[in-house]
């Protein structure tokens, strides 16, 4: 058992973030959790950002089915109303994921096979299958209640100077 009380991962930067902007910010204040620091810099983004008329962390949840017919909740990562045209009263809403680019792709086999290898590529496409029958039920859920739904990498924070280059 893990000594870590918090359910914070110590690999990851992780906490709860302060809002600049309160009024914006759709949820419990004291309750904004991050779990990255792409997540922390896509917070920031959103509380500063004047284009951004409402926001959220881990809303709405989605229900999703796993490969046997299971259900589960899918936290997805953030839910934002944005300005079009300058215009307050036209806005796109708009649900987000954020993953590494190397997770949007299936895993490589790995070159060499031993017995850790193995079980990380297994565990490697494990994973992928759960992300994509979240993503899809996203895009079910973003269609229904015509929402965006959107994956951002690190490559996208990078473009948009989210995070430094």
């Amino acid at each position: 058992m893990s000594s870590n009380k918090s359910g914070w991962n110590k690999k990851y930067k992780q906490g709860l973030y302060n809002c600049t902007y309160p009024d914006k910010y759709m949820g419990n204040l004291t309750d904004i959790k991050f779990r990255s620091s792409w997540e922390y810099a896509f917070c920031k983004y959103l509380d500063l950002n004047e284009k951004i008329l409402k926001w959220a962390c881990e809303q709405p949840i989605i229900m999703y089915k796993d490969t046997r017919g299971k259900s589960h909740r899918y936290y997805i990562d953030f839910y934002y109303e944005i300005m079009v045209n300058d215009d307050p009263h036209n806005f796109e809403k708009v649900i987000v994921e954020i993953k590494p680019q190397t997770e949007l792709f299936p895993p490589e086999s790995p070159k060499k096979e031993t017995n850790k290898s193995l079980e990380c590529y297994e565990y490697s496409i494990r994973t992928h299958i759960k992300n994509k029958l979240k993503w899809e039920a996203a895009e079910e859920y973003a269609k229904k209640r015509k929402m965006k739904f959107v994956i951002i990498t690190e490559k996208t924070l990078k473009k948009h100077g989210i995070l430094p280059r």
